[in-house]
């Protein structure tokens, strides 16, 4: 994914909460757009327990592996 149209879906003004995908498999839920730091070639992802407060850990996702993004209902 671009990292352009990531930074775009992070900070649109009315954020929608969205599962992002990666080539491996896994999945991360952004749920604030707080929780996401943009970079060129590689974006963070902080993660707590229950999906409130400070963030337990970070997963550093290549952009070129983000597959695909999708809301979260």
């Amino acid at each position: 994914m671009e990292a352009q149209a990531l930074y775009v879906k992070v900070r649109q003004r009315s954020f929608e909460p969205f599962r992002l995908h990666v080539s491996d498999g896994k999945a991360y839920e952004v749920t604030h757009p707080e929780q996401v730091l943009v970079g060129r070639r590689t974006s963070h992802i902080g993660m707590s327990r229950n999906g409130d407060g400070p963030f337990q850990r970070i997963a550093i996702v290549s952009n070129v592996h983000i597959t695909r993004v999708e809301p979260i209902e």
